[in-house]
């Protein structure tokens, strides 16, 4: 740790908190003026990016690299200090640097996960009468060892490493899988010829053959800088740099991390760095870009604006960049503010310009975005600084200190987002040393004394009124509680919102159990009539999912069973959260619920992210009289998230819907439920960003080809995924207005089926299976656009960086040593394994994450009983982990399970002996034969369909998420479901109970090991047979077999469009 005196050059990267654009500035004395040249080869500038770690980069006029965190207090000196720098330009993976020797040097962050590329070549054989299969090829024959597509000659003994910092992984080895399913030993894959359809089975016609051969590499400098070399000569690069920006990670997200890095040399020429991705951080080669006149610094933001200033004053503007080209097409000039003063510093950000001018005045671009990235005119700002850094926050925080007279101040402008030369500035010195950041403090941490206080007058009424309980209560107390007017959605045709009056009457029994009625009052041709309902017999109160109405759902049992619960909306957010919150506290008095979920408690998450649990009884799984499972009672919890994942041990962890992991704190509320019934610390801001998306469809006709004129019986030319609804750039909102948009729209080529450069996709008709390339056969086309929005609350969790997750298993351990370590396993958006060490009790975040290596990218994991890992891989097959254990945490390789016949999988779920798996149809399946000597099992057996998520608990408990289940008003989509009847001997169960629904969308049971008392076998049997006859004659379905299809319903029976959507 060390002071700094100097004056620095600083790179900034900061958290994307709120959405917006934050810019820094830099203050010197209006006294203290310096010349261009001065300005240019100063080592004081910033840059600013966004990092999760929240990092300030600098370089003192020493060329020492210093980083400053922001719950830090002083600047720490950059691990790897042997060079000398005076340039640095960071975003959220790596920094790269112009050290002295005008050379440009990388840092790639270290991360639990290795970056890794594979190499593949093929082999290829063709069959002869004589031999066989050989090596022998015809002359029009592809070579021996190729690519993919034969055209280029590839040996093993050809590959090299690109450059030091890499090494080999492994040696080279075949790969003996095609398309998720095994090949014969040796890998080979048949066909009649070259190019053709391979295939794993050799036919009597098959003539040609090939197999894959796999080798990776790995990149090793790490926490280091690592000097770009050239490809042509390693001891200098195409020109000596003198500056250099990076930014373009939004333009795609294909290849994963792709870079646009851009340099200028001392020649004032301009440098693209090509292939800059995830897996390949240093770039392949320098291209160089033709530009208008001397170039002398350079900014590129984080989409596709690149703006760079020139000698004589003037900023260029580089046009057409795109995903296809990232390089761009052409430049603009745009010219100075000033006529007298030229522009000498310039900063971009997603759709933002700012300037400063040789005289230190800023400027403002006006009009900037996609479209027009020239903008239209300046705007002149107060002040006089030396140069600016945009980044990517509006809202902006400030620090003030004195300043020497030769000091610099580095200064945040506030309310950028107003975009109008009202913006304040406040000012953070960075003079002779760092002061100690300043620290907010949250209104749950300032609320504690408030709960101990309340604590401690609970105890001391408990213990008053323990001397008067033999008296008889002499009037039975009651009290309204609150009263107000809000809407609800009648539930007789036509349906609609209807104004009604609402009064929430609370009262205690001669018991002392304290109970409410919730009375909704409306008119009904004149005649004012009521509806109520006992809060003791709510199940659930839930947010709806509405882009117009603020607006909630309250289940009963009944209701439940109905599809069809009491839907309430408010005129604000604010009223609609006190009444939720209000009805919360007083639904979990009547249930006498209070305090953070147990560690059996079962979780959930709706498809609008919100999280509940409920506590589960022991008559929930068996027991001489079965609970219904739409009688359990849900509470929600703080947070947003994607999917959530525990076990009996209260380690519960969660991925919210733009990856980032998140641990449970062991707080309680969160989010709007606030005050007493909330735990007044471990509640933490939470952030989620996820895509809302919007189809354009085309038609084509002989006179103008594609066009937005379609058929009178075609689907809306602006629609959903369905097509069934309209939604345009302009009539589309976030998903709740809790929501904000934090981006623009933008084309999405990360669609099912693949795009062609435009985004299109193509297909005979509407509807049908879209393909990415234009046929004779296609008539019409659609693509997907994407626009980001973000919700921002707070609940009982933190987050666990630095690795983004896509899926997440925790161990179902039920007799373990508190301090002993759990096992989790996840896997990465990118698709790689981790095994997470360090997991206990008291540290359920856990310390690092261990790679666990694949030969293909994974999409779904679970981790059983005993240490059983089983896994789901991108191309739909299956794989069981060996030799996991305690001592062994990550096992030693991956066994090819073959799938269901004709079947992709996407989920696994692993219990105490069960295991079960979910194809992309939607058919659950369970794995038999499965024995401690032999547990990759033999044969899969179907079990149900219509299943959306699927969740086995640690007493091989089976719960999943279904969609079109029957109810009385419609067909529900996402509900919760629960499969009795599951015993030893009769692991699939017999029937499924219906429970919450719809709107759900995951479900974890993992923590649930609370066992029921056991009956005989005698009386199980004939209790399952009469539950399952019951559900029979219910449904008047008329099954044979419990194994079959989860619902039959009639083909023109449609959803009904008034049910709720959560």
């Amino acid at each position: 740790m060390e002071k700094l005196s100097s004056p620095l050059y600083l790179c900034c990267m900061h958290q994307e908190e709120t959405g917006g654009e934050k810019l820094w500035v830099c203050v010197t004395e209006m006294s203290k003026v310096c010349s261009i040249t001065s300005v240019i080869r100063s080592p004081f500038c910033l840059s600013a990016m966004a990092m999760p770690s929240s990092l300030l980069w600098a370089v003192d006029i020493f060329g020492r690299v210093y980083t400053l965190s922001t719950v830090g207090q002083y600047w720490e000196l950059c691990k790897d200090a042997q060079l000398e720098f005076k340039r640095v330009s960071a975003v959220k993976q790596c920094c790269w640097g112009i050290a002295c020797d005008h050379q440009v040097y990388t840092y790639v962050f270290s991360g639990d996960v290795p970056i890794r590329y594979q190499e593949e070549t093929y082999e290829n054989q063709r069959w002869n009468p004589v031999g066989g299969f050989c090596e022998k090829l015809l002359p029009s024959d592809r070579w021996q060892w190729s690519d993919v597509s034969g055209l280029k000659h590839q040996q093993l003994d050809s590959f090299t490493l690109p450059s030091p910092h890499w090494e080999w992984e492994s040696d080279w080895y075949v790969d003996e899988n095609i398309g998720g399913e095994p090949t014969e030993k040796g890998g080979w894959t048949y066909a009649i010829d070259f190019p053709s359809t391979y295939t794993k089975d050799k036919k009597w016609n098959s003539c040609v053959r090939r197999r894959r051969w796999i080798r990776y590499r790995r990149y090793k400098s790490r926490d280091v800088w690592a000097k770009i070399v050239s490809q042509d000569d390693p001891d200098k690069l195409p020109d000596p740099f003198n500056d250099i920006s990076i930014g373009g990670w939004e333009i795609t997200d294909e290849p994963l991390g792709r870079l646009s890095v851009w340099a200028v040399s001392l020649q004032g020429r301009v440098w693209y760095r090509e292939n800059v991705c995830q897996h390949n951080p240093e770039g392949s080669m320098w291209s160089l870009i033709t530009t208008p006149g001397e170039v002398v610094q350079i900014s590129c933001g984080p989409y596709d604006l690149l703006w760079a200033t020139l000698w004589e004053g003037q900023a260029i503007v580089r046009e057409g960049i795109d995903r296809n080209n990232p390089q761009g097409i052409s430049w603009s000039i745009v010219e100075s503010p000033s006529s007298e003063n030229g522009i000498m510093h310039v900063s971009v950000g997603v759709d933002v310009v700012w300037c400063v001018t040789k005289d230190r005045k800023v400027w403002f671009r006006r009009g900037v975005n996609s479209h027009n990235p020239c903008g239209t005119s300046w705007i002149e700002m107060v002040g006089e600084m030396m140069m600016v850094t945009v980044g990517l926050n509006n809202q902006v925080s400030h620090r003030v200190s004195s300043v020497g007279r030769h000091g610099r101040q580095l200064c945040l402008a506030e309310r950028v987002t107003d975009l109008r030369p009202g913006a304040q500035q406040a000012c953070s010195g960075l003079s002779s040393s760092v002061q100690s950041l300043s620290l907010s403090i949250t209104p749950a941490q300032t609320a504690a004394w408030r709960k101990q206080i309340f604590q401690q007058l609970s105890e001391r009424t408990k213990r008053e009124l323990e001397n008067f309980r033999h008296y008889e209560q002499a009037i039975e107390q009651s009290v309204w509680v609150k009263t107000g007017t809000l809407q609800w959605w009648r539930n007789w045709k036509p349906h609609k919102w209807m104004d009604v009056r609402v009064a929430l009457e609370q009262f205690t029994g001669s018991d002392g159990i304290r109970d409410s009625i919730l009375f909704i009052y409306y008119m009904y041709y004149e005649e004012k009539k009521y509806i109520h309902v006992f809060l003791n017999e709510v199940t659930i109160l839930v947010e709806v999912l509405n882009e117009a109405k603020h607006s909630f759902a309250l289940y009963t049992p009944e209701r439940t069973k109905q599809r069809w619960p009491i839907r309430l909306a408010a005129t604000t957010e604010q009223e609609m959260h006190d009444w939720l919150s209000l009805l919360n506290m007083s639904c979990c008095e009547s249930r006498r619920i209070q305090g953070p979920p147990s560690h059996h408690a079962i979780w959930s998450v709706t498809c609008k992210g919100d999280i509940f649990v409920s506590e589960p009884s022991p008559e929930l799984e068996d027991g001489p009289q079965v609970m219904p499972c739409d009688q359990m009672f849900w509470r929600q919890v703080g947070g947003h998230l994607r999917l959530v994942e525990c076990n009996n041990r209260g380690i519960v962890w969660g991925i919210g819907y733009d990856h980032t992991a998140w641990v449970y704190t062991g707080g309680y509320g969160g989010g709007f439920i606030q005050g007493l019934a909330s735990s007044a610390d471990n509640i933490y801001t939470q952030s989620d960003v996820k895509c809302v998306y919007i189809y354009e469809n085309q038609r084509w006709n002989p006179v103008t080809g594609y066009s937005s004129r379609g058929l009178p019986t075609d689907r809306y030319m602006w629609s959903d995924a369905s097509g069934l609804q309209e939604c345009t750039k302009l009539n589309t909102k976030p998903p709740s207005p809790q929501w904000t948009w934090v981006s623009d729209w933008y084309i999405d080529f990360n669609t099912s089926g693949g795009t062609d450069r435009e985004g299109w996709q193509y297909a005979a008709d509407f509807p049908a299976s879209y393909h990415g390339h234009k046929t004779m056969k296609d008539f019409v086309r659609r693509r997907r656009w994407a626009r980001k929005c973000k919700i921002v609350t707070n609940g009982p969790w933190l987050e666990v960086p630095p690795v983004t997750l896509w899926d997440i298993s925790i161990i179902p351990s039920t007799d373990a040593d508190g301090e002993e370590a759990v096992a989790l396993w996840a896997i990465s958006d990118k698709g790689d394994v981790l095994c997470r060490l360090g997991v206990t009790q008291q540290n359920p975040a856990g310390t690092s994450w261990l790679h666990v290596g694949t030969d293909q990218p994974f999409i779904s994991i679970s981790v059983g009983a005993f240490y059983q890992v089983w896994a789901i891989a991108r191309d739909g097959s299956a794989f069981y982990r060996g030799s996991v254990s305690q001592k062994k945490p990550a096992g030693d390789c991956w066994y090819h399970i073959p799938s269901p016949q004709k079947q992709k999988l996407k989920q696994v779920s692993v219990g105490r002996t069960s295991v079960f798996v979910l194809d992309k149809n939607g058919n659950l399946w369970y794995r038999q034969g499965i024995t401690p000597s032999y547990p990759q099992g033999s044969t899969w057996d179907h079990v149900s369909n219509n299943i959306r998520k699927m969740s086995i608990g640690p007493l091989d408990q089976v719960w999943v998420i279904a969609d079109k289940v029957q109810g009385s008003h419609s067909l529900s989509c996402g509900t919760v479901c629960h499969r009795t009847g599951v015993q030893p001997m009769e692991p699939k169960g017999l029937s499924w109970d219906y429970g919450i629904g719809g709107g759900w969308e995951h479900i974890s049971v993992r923590g649930n090991a609370t066992e029921a008392s056991r009956l005989t076998v005698h009386d199980i049997s004939e209790e399952n047979l009469a539950v399952s006859k019951d559900l029979e004659d219910e449904e008047g379905k008329g099954k044979t077999e419990h194994s079959k299809s989860l619902l039959m319903f009639s083909e023109s029976q449609e959803l009904d469009r008034s049910g709720v959507n959560c």
